[in-house]
């Protein structure tokens, strides 16, 4: 441990840093209560006891799980799925032929690559959820639920909806992932981009990096039986994607280390396999175990003009979060020209951009999202410092003027910014009827506070989704 006195806000503070404990040590617990009941997360002020689940994820964080090698006792080599099966096998001769040395039937095949255990002859947890015909018959909740929600969160209703779709996806994984990503791009608007002589329509979020998503969470998600009540869970809100998986980042591993491209499998036998199990209508197959699937994800959202895409881990799960809608939209294009006492630049406008979506940003946080080296993350924030955009605040950079200044905002103005005050999404029929004012009068003061910065909509224009939030929330 080490102790400092650091200056904030003209005032000093002692500041005491504690190094954080080795993946392989954790959790650090309370002696006196024990590792279960002694085992806290700090939230805010205040200290939280985790759960059993949580404490048990991060006894095991750089533990190899065998519970994808599990025999299924319940099921036999009549619930895989034939087809599947051979065209596995017939992958497996043509691109892993030594892995057949020796066998002698399918069964002693299927025994090879981890799908059936040898002992029992039963199918394994990991090989009746990439080959099983309907591996759900024994695991009900290892599926992936798919919702739509109107709002920026899922206690927003608009009208009378409180969700615009919701499925289930069943099946073996490949069939799982296809069917979670056609839910996802049926519920994405599209734009019209000139391909060759004609033209094509493109979904705002890159297909590709959506199923990389959905992919990494089938394949690292926990599957110990502590978890197999708990589902993957694909979440689309007007502004963004949200593929929830069971469990945190495994092995010790930091957000940083999977943008490049570190591979680490909790499932050895089900994320082997996935790279010999071929989709249902086509010979690709669904994954390919390298690390190469984040730093796909990254490159296709990039590519089309998207920020990175956005990971968070707690002990308990992993959520990865794309975009639905580029930095740059008219309306954030419109308030970077309302801001005066700078030099633009390309790199400036998306920093400013970033931190006026996001609240704050840090410089490696930069570098990832816009894909740049760490000193050019570095210098633009510093440009955006000395111009006085920004501010250097306990290791982030935010906006000085978040709230844009709210001493000159009208009557109706200062009411929006009442009703959206606590980390609230309105739309403006919501709004209308929180002020009392009709939409119409409404929708000018809306695009002034958002000019200004004030507040930030969740949606394009175009789109009935659209809602509204208070910039930094």
């Amino acid at each position: 441990m080490t102790i400092d006195q650091i200056e904030v806000d003209g005032a000093m503070v002692v500041v005491a840093e504690v190094e954080e404990l080795s993946a392989a040590e954790k959790p650090c617990f309370m002696t006196a209560q024990g590792k279960e009941r002694g085992t806290y997360m700090r939230l805010a002020d205040g200290d939280h006891r985790l759960d059993t689940y949580s404490v048990f994820q991060l006894s095991v964080l750089t533990v190899p799980s065998e519970a994808d090698r599990e025999p299924v006792p319940e099921a036999t080599i009549a619930d895989l799925d034939t087809d599947l099966v051979d065209r596995t096998i017939a992958r497996l001769k043509t691109n892993r032929p030594r892995s057949l040395d020796g066998t002698s039937s399918d069964r002693h095949v299927l025994e090879r690559i981890g799908a059936i255990d040898r002992g029992t002859g039963s199918p394994t947890l990991g090989g009746i959820l990439a080959l099983g015909s309907f591996p759900q018959q024994f695991f009900p909740q290892l599926m992936i639920s798919f919702a739509s929600y109107p709002g920026g969160s899922k206690d927003v209703v608009v009208g009378d909806e409180r969700m615009i779709d919701r499925s289930v996806l069943e099946g073996s994984i490949p069939d799982m992932i296809d069917d979670a990503v056609a839910a996802v791009v049926r519920n994405l608007r599209v734009r019209r981009v000139s391909h060759g002589a004609g033209a094509r329509n493109v979904p705002e979020i890159p297909i590709d990096a959506s199923r990389e998503a959905i992919t990494n969470s089938v394949m690292h998600r926990d599957y110990s039986p502590m978890a197999r009540g708990d589902q993957v869970r694909v979440e689309l809100y007007p502004d963004h994607l949200e593929v929830h998986s069971p469990g945190g980042l495994w092995g010790g591993q930091s957000i940083n280390a999977i943008f490049a491209g570190q591979s680490r499998s909790r499932n050895s036998v089900l994320a082997r396999l996935l790279t010999d199990v071929p989709f249902t209508d086509r010979d690709e197959t669904v994954g390919e175990n390298a690390g190469s699937g984040i730093p796909r994800m990254l490159g296709e959202m990039t590519r089309n003009g998207l920020p990175a895409p956005r990971f968070s881990s707690v002990p308990a799960e992993f959520v990865a979060v794309l975009d639905r809608f580029g930095l740059l939209n008219p309306e954030t294009r419109d308030w970077l020209d309302s801001l005066d006492n700078r030099v633009r630049t390309p790199i400036g406008d998306n920093a400013l951009a970033l931190i006026h979506h996001l609240g704050s940003v840090t410089v490696d946080e930069l570098r990832r999202q816009l894909a740049i080296d760490t000193l050019d993350a570095q210098n633009a924030l510093d440009e955006l410092a000395s111009a006085n955009m920004v501010k250097f605040e306990r290791g982030t950079y935010r906006l000085i003027r978040t709230t844009g200044g709210q001493d000159d905002l009208s009557t109706v103005e200062r009411a929006i910014v009442g009703a959206l005050t606590g980390d609230v999404t309105m739309t403006v029929q919501d709004l209308s009827v929180a002020v009392e004012r009709t939409p119409g009068t409404l929708r000018p003061h809306l695009r002034n506070l958002i000019a200004r910065g004030v507040v930030v909509a969740t949606a394009p224009p175009t789109s009935r989704r659209r809602a509204y939030r208070l910039a930094g929330t």
